[in-house]
């Protein structure tokens, strides 16, 4: 029974795991596209949210943070996270407290040779 119930909860963690690693992917891709910080931040959290509703996941239960510089050749990071619902897992429930945190971190850097456009 302890087995089962430990194979489920690898199973549900591990593919909670890959929409954090995809929206913090696309968030990092969607922020070095431009060297404007406040336009870079605005699509970075916009392309993250909409990878996580694409995996049916809220993005609303979530943190989503953008750190760095938008100037060429510096880096951007984008860190995904949010808590996934073990609940129903009966005994690893009690030891998890129901929840398991999930996130994911990429860092990208900005084309050296980017163009400001204004």
């Amino acid at each position: 029974m302890i087995l089962i119930l430990a194979i489920a909860f690898v199973v549900v963690v591990r593919a909670s795991q890959m929409p954090a690693w995809s929206a913090a992917s696309d968030c990092a891709r969607a922020a070095i596209a431009t060297l404007d910080e406040n336009i870079g931040r605005q699509q970075a959290i916009l392309a993250a949210e909409q990878s996580l509703y694409g995996n049916s996941i809220n993005a609303m239960d979530g943190q989503i943070l953008v750190t760095g510089t938008w100037s060429p050749g510096s880096q951007v990071t984008c860190k995904v996270s949010y808590d996934i619902d073990v609940s129903w897992i009966g005994f690893l429930s009690d030891v998890t407290g129901g929840k398991v945190p999930v996130s994911a971190s990429v860092t990208m850097v900005v084309e050296p040779y980017k163009s400001n456009w204004n």
